[in-house]
């Protein structure tokens, strides 16, 4: 007989020793000081749940909930403890105990819905331009239906022009890619797309852009929803076939993308490449640069860092680019609050982890913001502009991309 939930869980704890020494570079016990905030609180707490010990009660779900899911921890273990596994077992374990949020609910439906994500985005981008929003906002409608607080928090949708199915490389051919898209990423990474297939045609390579891949499945894998999850990323194994490699721009989904042979047992039939490696990988000899004298810092997102452990991408990235002074965010290492989810389910918390992030870069004087994950890049440049900053939130590709002289 095949383990049932229970007994996956705890032998997924058996190498768990305890040790604490995650602690530290555990953001939601850096602010919230409580030993069931941290991974080796929870892990004993899943465990006591997997034994019979504890009960799925509210206070038990509010310390899983209160997780940011960005691994730092695992990154450091020296037991090499898969936390990320044990955190989305224990999520499902727990959620037919789990009163919905609504908020996370439409977003989970949303994202997993392809055709309807893109007629909603059109219909928001429509009710921000004509005027709409600010009548909406002057009635006080919003907030008699008490949807003011999170109408406030909608990110600027951006003009969609869908990517075409198909770019030839330019020069010697040097093979064919194909570009993951995402579900959000699609709705606010046009500019960033874009700019990634300018630079893989500069470099020779064709890029696809299957029209039936979608959502990564990441939001509904950390929501305790991974049946969900691996139908999602079964549309996505059958979409990318027939190239040499996927390249994806957003950390958060090339994250889940590199993880699907090891969470479903079956993956991508080409390597999953994140863009900055790939570029750097293919970095032909003798290609120009224009300068660009500008001031840049980059934001290191825990997707990044901690799972895709590629920490230096962006300052290799961009290297070649003559007058450009590049910097890394001060504490790097902790995570911006985004991840994922955590936006709307906690988000006074969110706003907290993020604030160091605003100090920084206000202190930098920079001309430009860089991170390489959509949710962080939202987080981020809504936290700026809520405080009188004009400082643009871009990803390092559409840097290199300017600085190769344009997108396509």
């Amino acid at each position: 007989m095949p383990p049932t939930p229970n007994e996956t869980l705890l032998a997924a704890t058996d190498r768990c020793v305890l040790c604490g020494q995650c602690l530290p570079h555990c953001p939601s016990y850096r602010l919230w000081h409580n030993e069931a905030d941290t991974p080796r609180g929870r892990i004993s707490l899943l465990q006591a749940l997997a034994r019979g010990q504890l009960a799925p009660t509210p206070a038990l779900i509010r310390h899983l909930d209160r997780c940011l899911g960005c691994r730092a921890c695992e990154r450091m273990c020296p037991s090499l403890v898969e936390y990320g596994q044990i955190l989305d077992q224990g999520r499902a374990l727990l959620r037919p105990h789990q009163q919905d949020n609504p908020s996370l609910q439409r977003l989970l439906e949303t994202v997993a819905d392809h055709d309807g994500l893109q007629n909603k985005a059109g219909l928001l981008r429509l009710y921000q331009r004509s005027g709409l929003q600010t009548l909406a906002r002057r009635s006080g409608a919003l907030k008699a239906l008490g949807l003011a607080e999170q109408e406030a928090t909608l990110p600027a949708i951006p003009k969609g022009e869908r990517l075409a199915s198909h770019y030839p490389a330019q020069g010697e051919a040097r093979g064919k890619v194909a570009l993951f898209t995402g579900c959000v990423g699609e709705v606010f990474d046009g500019a960033v797309h874009r700019a990634a297939i300018a630079m893989l045609t500069r470099l020779g390579f064709a890029v696809a852009v299957p029209a039936n891949q979608g959502c990564c499945g990441a939001l509904h894998q950390h929501n305790g929803e991974p049946e969900q999850a691996a139908a999602l990323a079964r549309d996505n194994i059958a979409a990318f076939v027939g190239v040499d490699a996927v390249i994806g721009c957003a950390s958060g989904c090339g994250a889940q993308l590199h993880e699907y042979q090891s969470l479903y047992g079956d993956g991508l039939a080409a390597p999953f490449v994140d863009v900055a490696e790939f570029v750097i990988q293919h970095w032909p000899e003798g290609l120009t640069l224009q300068p660009l004298p500008q001031r840049a810092v980059y934001h290191l997102p825990c997707s990044q860092r901690n799972v895709l452990r590629q920490p230096d991408s962006t300052a290799l990235l961009l290297s070649p680019i003559p007058e450009l002074v590049l910097s890394p965010l001060p504490d790097n290492a902790s995570c911006c609050g985004a991840a994922g989810s955590f936006l709307l389910t906690q988000p006074e918390a969110a706003a907290q982890l993020r604030q160091p992030k605003l100090l920084a870069i206000a202190e930098a004087k920079a001309d430009v913001v860089l991170t390489t994950n959509t949710s962080c890049a939202l987080h981020l440049r809504q936290g700026l502009e809520q405080q009188g900053h004009s400082i643009p939130v871009r990803h390092p590709i559409e840097l290199l991309a300017e600085a190769l002289g344009g997108t396509e």
